[in-house]
């Protein structure tokens, strides 16, 4: 019994065997090729993901300031109506009159002014408004180069370690493959 007959069984020929080894050999190829494939689908479905997140947190986010700011300026136009209308009514009235020697009224005026309500009206658009629509502005301005940062950030940190863990992937994936082979993946470049 040959060594053939021993490891193939009987009438197994040198090209049976370089048949299986070539076939042995393709396999391993075309299972490498599906494991780097799937590696690059692997990083870039890890970069689609993160690239979405953050255009996600973005969009979320410049979406929630317009309705902030929205809203500041609703509120306070509705604020300041409301103070204008309870200014319009505060008014200073004088009147003068003059006499003549008799007692007898030879002229009567009178003036009103507006200035008190617009004193008031002043006041409350610069002390309350503006100081709350200053502080809404800096809310937002810390909001935004915050979520810019934390964004900028995470996308560093994805371009850091992306390349750092594919040796490790590819370690893995070639690990998968030897064991998948098995015995034959010695003998995949020989032939008799």
């Amino acid at each position: 019994m040959g060594l053939l007959d021993a490891l193939f069984g009987g009438g197994t020929s040198a090209d049976d065997v370089n048949s299986i080894l070539s076939s042995t050999a393709a396999n391993a190829s075309a299972l490498s090729n599906v494991a780097a494939t799937n590696a690059n689908t692997l990083v870039n479905s890890v970069i689609e993901g993160m690239t979405t997140m953050v255009n996600t947190t973005l969009q979320t986010t410049f979406d929630g300031v317009i309705a902030l700011e929205e809203s500041t300026m609703a509120g306070s136009a509705e604020a300041m109506n409301s103070v204008a209308g309870t200014a319009i009514n505060f008014t200073e009235a004088t009147a003068a009159k003059t006499y003549d020697s008799a007692g007898h009224v030879l002229q009567e005026s009178q003036s009103v002014s507006h200035n008190g309500g617009s004193a008031i009206m002043v006041a409350y658009a610069t002390n309350t408004l503006g100081a709350l629509t200053a502080g809404v502005g800096n809310g937002i301005a810390g909001l935004m180069t915050g979520v810019g940062n934390g964004a900028g950030a995470a996308m560093a940190n994805l371009g850091a370690h992306v390349p750092d863990m594919l040796p490790g992937l590819a370690t893995s994936l070639g690990g998968q493959i030897s064991a998948s082979l098995g015995t034959s993946g010695l003998l995949a470049n020989s032939s008799l």
